[in-house]
């Protein structure tokens, strides 16, 4: 596993590669003088051999003498654009590209966009999520990583406190993110309902607690939303309920709930071959709720946390829910079913009025919950939207903070009655191709208590990626993960 330590900046340690973070056009890249010195001349050879500085680029140049064998230089792109995403993403490529050439030991400045602790914590951040890995299947046991220890430099002693606590917190953030990359990408056989539970007991010591409903009590709380959805499956449910409590004075108490669907065929109303190749990672909200819950033990933050998801498949079995159906949720508000595969709204009404019944100061749902949202912001933005302003700024400002894209949309209420139904309170969906993620998000309006404020966080087109990315390769990405760490810490 990749080690990420904190160095003084001289000397170097030895056996390492020096390593340098570039801005385009940028003379001094680890902002000292460099007049004369062997980096400076390294850098000159990249130049010449076409790098430019450009975020995500890396270049390679071999050392002579007594110099590092070699240098490696990652583009940061122009300074006036650059922020701690950029460093991030600059650090995921310089460790893969160092990984490539056999480097075990890397050392470099973090560029300080915003102080030491954030700079230092992106840095952490880039290089662990970059370097991520996912091999639990392969049927040989792949290399470990040639890249074994990152050094993050200090001028001097002054810089220490706070270096490191970006460090320290940098490495808990990443360990999540992973842990939650881990679960959405595990086969969808291996990820039921019942495992997700034992990786929710797995973080679930003390400060933390939890508490799991089976079928049964389910059944007898009236969460009808999670028993329809249920029914042509062949595995049973579960409802699992996190709490993170203080030692000091709680400042807030948040709610975060996650759609927790394990695999998603679409029910009777199937889905084509293709679109289901992805749905495993239809969990993906409940793996991040579980994932900060492995972070919070760790960082102790001033707030309660609870987190909630109903665990379940959605399967064409011979009792499936079929197109026509009523369902009545925990709130007894009734729903006709016109589409078994707007699934994830009807275990998220439960969700939503259990979360409530428990009096948070706040409650934020994170959900893979509509395709309209993947045609409307496309694979790197996630759709937000909610009722209350104060909410909605704190989280879009985490979001900048972690480096994840969220957009906000309205929820238009003139749209509402898109969803009443002739025979229930509610249809599960509006017209077809008609503001899918908005009427979304009304529909689980309906099933949030109005004394709480309530965001909601459409993840259909993030939470998993067909391709590699700059954060880390292709599958689950792990995110909102540090946007609501972000959120959590913003209370202290």
């Amino acid at each position: 596993m990749l080690s990420v330590r904190l160095t003084r900046f001289l000397p170097f340690p030895s056996d390492t590669c020096l390593a340098a973070l570039v801005y385009e056009k940028e003379k001094n890249p680890m902002g000292v003088s460099l007049a004369g010195s062997p980096i400076e001349k390294a850098l000159e050879i990249a130049k010449k051999d076409g790098f430019e500085g450009k975020i995500g680029q890396v270049a390679i140049v071999h050392g002579t003498g007594r110099d590092p064998s070699r240098y490696l230089f990652a583009g940061l792109g122009p300074e006036k654009e650059a922020t701690l995403e950029s460093m991030r993403r600059a650090l995921s490529a310089l460790v893969r590209q160092a990984d490539t050439y056999r480097i075990k030991n890397l050392a470099l400045r973090p560029a300080l966009l915003g102080g030491l602790t954030p700079s230092f914590q992106a840095a952490t951040e880039g290089a662990l999520l970059g370097l991520y890995r996912y091999t639990t299947y392969k049927s040989k046991e792949e290399p470990a990583s040639h890249l074994q220890t990152v050094h993050l430099l200090i001028k001097d002693a002054s810089e220490q406190r706070e270096a490191q606590k970006g460090i320290d917190r940098g490495l808990v953030f990443a360990d999540a993110t992973n842990f939650a990359r881990d679960l959405i990408n595990r086969p969808p056989s291996d990820t039921t309902p019942e495992m997700m539970c034992k990786a929710a007991k797995s973080v679930a010591r003390p400060p933390i607690k939890i508490k799991v409903l089976n079928k049964a009590q389910i059944g007898r709380l009236g969460m009808g939303g999670i028993l329809g959805v249920n029914r042509g499956s062949g595995k049973p449910p579960y409802f699992i309920h996190l709490t993170y409590r203080p030692k000091s004075p709680v400042r807030r108490n948040i709610a975060l709930c996650g759609k927790g669907i394990t695999f998603d065929s679409g029910g009777l109303s199937l889905k084509p071959a293709r679109a289901m190749e992805t749905m495993k990672s239809d969990m993906s909200g409940a793996a991040l709720v579980i994932a900060i819950f492995k972070a919070l033990a760790k960082l102790k933050p001033p707030v309660e946390v609870q987190g909630f998801a109903a665990l379940t498949e959605n399967m064409p079995g011979e009792n499936a829910m079929k197109p026509g159906d009523i369902l009545k949720a925990l709130n007894g508000k009734t729903i006709e079913v016109l589409n078994t595969d707007a699934e994830g709204r009807l275990i998220l009404s439960d969700t939503l009025v259990y979360a409530g019944r428990q009096k948070p100061d706040e409650i934020i749902d994170v959900a893979t919950l509509t395709g309209a949202c993947v045609v409307a912001l496309g694979t790197s933005i996630a759709g937000l939207m909610g009722t209350d302003e104060k909410l909605i700024h704190r989280i879009k400002e985490a979001a900048k903070r972690a480096g994840e894209k969220v957009w906000e949309m309205p929820l238009e209420k003139s749209y509402a009655p898109l969803l009443k139904s002739k025979i229930a309170d509610l249809k599960n969906m509006g017209p077809e191709r008609e503001a899918g993620t908005i009427l979304g998000g009304l529909f689980l309006k309906e099933f949030v208590d109005p004394a709480r404020p309530w965001a909601h966080i459409d993840i259909a087109s993030t939470a998993f990626s067909k391709d590699d990315h700059p954060l880390g390769p292709a599958g689950g990405t792990g995110v909102m993960v540090r946007t609501l760490l972000h959120y959590i810490l913003s209370y202290q």
